[in-house]
């Protein structure tokens, strides 16, 4: 498990000094297969699907997906701004919760949820005020590789706060 964390912390710095973008020889793979994955990481929920709940994590109860992934939010986003400031290359390593309806399904989430604009038309979902994130790295339920990357990342804890504390 440390090793993990300590590829966490390498790949936060990493991050932080190339401004949350990777070009294709970071990856391994090119732009375009970068788009496809971010784009099929986080699809916009249906109407009546349950979009925000809570799971128990070693960093408490934390808000996650559907699909029971990790959510975060981005510190510099401003609350209710009615936009994200993660630009295209940020989004493609942080693709947005996204949700076809105006108002999304939460369970256990006892926080003011919302939406903004979305990318590609849907409404990005926002957690008192703030737009909610997936991590690219996170590939199973429980993973929280996003967690303080670039001391700008956290996870969002029931409340919809977010968490600034690490295992």
């Amino acid at each position: 498990m440390r090793r993990q964390w300590l590829f966490a912390i390498v790949a936060s710095a990493a991050l932080a000094v190339s401004g949350c973008s990777y070009d294709a020889t970071d990856s391994g793979t090119d732009a375009d297969n970068v788009t496809e994955m971010s784009t099929s990481l986080s699809p916009p929920a249906a109407a009546g699907a349950v979009l925000l709940k809570t799971a128990s994590s070693p960093l408490g109860t934390i808000a996650v997906d559907g699909e029971g992934m990790t959510v975060y939010i981005y510190n510099p986003d401003k609350e209710n701004s009615n936009a994200d400031s993660c630009d295209e290359n940020c989004l493609l390593h942080w693709p947005a919760v996204t949700s076809t309806t105006d108002s999304p399904v939460v369970q256990g989430i006892e926080a003011d949820i919302g939406t903004v604009p979305g990318p590609d038309g849907s409404f990005q979902v926002t957690v008192n005020g703030k737009p909610a994130y997936r991590y690219l790295d996170d590939q199973v339920p429980g993973d929280m590789f996003g967690q303080g990357v670039g001391s700008l990342w956290f996870v969002i804890d029931a409340t919809g706060n977010p968490v600034f504390a690490t295992e």
